[in-house]
Formats: C-alpha cells, structure tokens, sequence
C-alpha cells in the first residue's frame, strides 16, 4: 500500500484506465491505445505504461495480442449462484486443517474496486492481504475491499479469521446473500508467487467475487489466487 501523495506512476495510469474501462468509455473489444499514444498522454516514459499494462491484464480488465496491442476484456463478474457455497462448506470435513492469517490491514485507493462497491471512485477503502492455509502449506492468497464504513479495528484483532462472511456477521450482523465471480486461469506475480511457494509466472486460478448485503449493496470484493496444484475449487449449483 502506498502512502496517499506518493501513488506510484504506474499505478495511477492503471487507475485512469481501469476507470475508463469500468464508465464504459472503453468498451469490450475496444483496442486500447498504442504504449506510444500513452506515453504521449501521461508524459512518462514507456516503462511506467507497461507496467500499468501488465497488471490491468493480471487483472482481467485486458488482453494483449502480439503485434496489435491492448484490448478490453469482457471483465465484469457475471452470474448469480442459486446456491451459495462457503468456503468452510467446501472442506467441512478437514476444517481443521485450515487457518488463515492476515499479512497487511490498511486503506488504499483503487476507482475500479470503489466502483464495484458503488462508492466514490477516489473513495479510500480497507484494503486486507491474506493468506489461507491447509495442512500448513498456503493454498489460497486473497486480497479484500471493502468499504471504510465497517470498522477497521475488527480486522486488525481478528486477524486469523478464515471466513470474512462469518466474521462481518459476528461483528457487524452483516449477511452476505448473493455473490457475483468470475473465475479465470491467469499466471501469478512474482510478490503473490512468493507468498504461494510457487514459481513467478506460475498458472493460478483467480476468482473475483463481490458479496451483496440483505440490502443488495456490495460490502467486499475478494480477489483470490488458488495454488492450483494443491487446491481444489469447488461450487454446487441447484437449478431451480
């Protein structure tokens, strides 16, 4: 997490193009502009724009086609479970074997995830680093924002919860009830493969999942990386 005036270069081009990609100026299927273009619009040099590139890709928002460039991504999570599966429900039976703990609890601002919330774009958000285990090897990196209306404290002394629907409902009475993911195959960072054990630019799954309230407003989007090759994800769906 950066400090608030000190947002890296690349890190700002990532946000202004995120937010254009999320308001629909950039539509799905939309080239991008050249790493050229933006260098020219930013005024930086071309290694902050790749490295924006890099991670609006990392994250679903574009792919990139060699010799053509950037193109939006059919990015927004779609689909409503009509059954909802906890992740406690996944490995009821060896729930013991699994822990959690949290490596970072703070604040950042992020206009795409504010806008998944429905808050302000330059809103600031809690914003939670995780790591889950199972049989003390880390199966599962997770990366949380939420609103900065909950109480930040509730993370800072619950810092080995597993389950961060059970936790906001035992602290706050909050019920998540329904969920949109996206689910994709993606290769993972060299600081995220670190933390997985896993080699840089090792193939991960990653679901991005927004959990909604008994009101229908969005209270967390969870990013989460599955160690592939010692998880397995699961999720029941009933037709009705």
């Amino acid at each position: 997490m950066y400090p608030m005036n000190k947002i890296p270069l690349h890190k700002m081009i990532y946000d202004s193009i995120a937010k254009k990609i999320t308001a629909q100026d950039y539509h799905i299927g939309d080239a991008l502009p050249s790493e050229s273009e933006l260098e020219r619009t930013f005024q930086v040099s071309r290694t902050p724009i790749r490295q924006a590139l890099k991670q609006l890709e990392m994250d679903g928002l574009i792919y990139r086609l060699q010799g053509k460039g950037s193109f939006v991504a059919n990015y927004m999570p779609i689909g409503n479970w009509t059954a909802m599966t906890g992740f406690q429900d996944l490995y009821n039976e060896e729930w013991q074997k699994i822990f959690a703990r949290t490596l970072e609890v703070g604040r950042i601002r992020s206009p795409f995830h504010a806008q998944l919330l429905r808050v302000q774009e330059n809103a600031e958000l809690i914003h939670l680093k995780r790591i889950r285990y199972f049989n003390g090897e880390p199966v599962i990196y997770l990366e949380h924002y939420l609103n900065l209306k909950l109480p930040l404290d509730i993370f800072r002394k619950n810092g080995d919860f597993i389950s961060i629907d059970q936790l906001l409902n035992d602290e706050q009475g909050i019920e998540f009830t329904s969920v949109k993911e996206k689910i994709e195959a993606v290769t993972v960072s060299e600081s995220i493969a670190e933390q997985l054990h896993l080699k840089n630019g090792a193939p991960v799954v990653r679901s991005t999942r927004i959990s909604f309230d008994q009101e229908g407003q969005p209270v967390d989007v969870t990013v989460n990386y599955f160690s592939s090759d010692k998880w397995t994800y699961r999720i029941n769906f009933n037709k009705k």
